[in-house]
């Protein structure tokens, strides 16, 4: 009879063991888009210390396994990832920030250098050639012709014309990413601010080159400090 009551008692220990090894502990909630009570579905859920990962139904539901101290990141496509932190495992509504979208201004840049190119290719069949570089084998050889081909006033603005183009294209490079739509969507800035941030911020087209659009924010908001900093010290001591 008692070996029986513990062949019993052992079964139903078994059985709860078994059960409670199935059902893992897990962090669920609900996504949600922030200041808004829109449902955010698809949206990628990793364990960091498991790896485990899942998604959120189409409704915003989400589960993943976890255990208190597990870190959860949460990333979607036009939102900012999120780090969470589990507790209590009880269930969470977690809050994703649209990602700042940089608006930028589209330019024809192609039709730009295709419009230089025809400038200059009516400087050559005016006889001004090689984009205005002076023809130093003409000061030996034939020095009149150096004197025609390096101060005739064609030349003299074939010249002046090749820096400006280049001028240009790098400052329509500059204000496709640099420009109005894209500071206002990052910071407060006012209408009679602008024109003076833009002159004293804009970044050089090398510097430019090598940003990310997080890094456009990340130095539009540290100019925009440096800026107001600025104007305070300037009024505080009158200048």
């Amino acid at each position: 009879m008692l070996s029986k009551a513990i062949l019993f008692v052992g079964i139903l220990l078994f059985g709860a063991f078994g059960l409670s090894a199935q059902i893992a502990p897990r962090q669920q909630g609900l996504l949600l888009k922030s200041g808004t009570a829109i449902r955010l579905g698809s949206v990628q859920i990793l364990n960091k210390r498991t790896r485990d990962r899942a998604w959120s139904g189409t409704t915003g539901v989400f589960a993943i396994p976890a255990v208190a101290g597990d870190t959860i990141n949460f990333t979607s496509d036009n939102f900012q990832p999120v780090d969470f932190v589990v507790t209590d495992l009880s269930d969470k509504i977690i809050y994703l920030q649209a990602a700042i979208q940089l608006n930028e201004v589209v330019i024809k840049e192609n039709s730009i250098k295709t419009d230089i190119k025809e400038v200059m290719r009516g400087y050559r069949e005016k006889s001004v050639f090689y984009n205005g570089s002076p023809h130093y084998y003409y000061l030996v050889l034939k020095p009149m012709t150096f004197i025609y081909e390096n101060f005739k006033s064609e030349k003299i603005f074939a010249r002046r014309f090749d820096k400006y183009a280049k001028r240009e294209l790098a400052d329509y490079e500059i204000s496709a990413r640099f420009n109005d739509a894209t500071i206002k969507a990052v910071v407060p800035i006012t209408d009679s601010e602008m024109e003076a941030f833009k002159l004293t911020y804009a970044p050089k087209l090398e510097k430019l080159r090598k940003m990310s659009d997080y890094d456009m924010v990340d130095y539009i908001r540290n100019c925009y400090a440096d800026f107001k900093k600025n104007a305070v010290n300037k009024n505080a001591t009158g200048l």
